[in-house]
């Protein structure tokens, strides 16, 4: 009895997948600051620092680039 081939398209939309996990921006966790029930996340992307709040760290790590959301990278010591 002949072997069905392999199921191509299963295979290629997971190689995508993996790709699209692979691509997607780098999002470090620095630091946390909590402030009057606030909260500041320092973060690393792209070889910069942010500040963001929970909102903004969500996007990025959604796929968001810093210049989509408007913020600036922070002088880090």
């Amino acid at each position: 009895m002949p072997r069905m081939p392999p199921d191509t398209s299963k295979h290629l939309a997971s190689r995508h997948a993996v790709k699209r996990v692979l691509d997607r921006q780098k999002v470090v966790t620095v630091s946390k600051r909590f402030d009057h029930g606030h909260v500041t996340t320092r973060v690393l992307v792209g070889g910069e620092y942010y500040e963001v709040d929970n909102r903004q760290l969500d996007l990025l790590e959604m796929g968001r680039s810093p210049a989509q959301l408007g913020i600036e990278p922070v002088a880090h010591h």
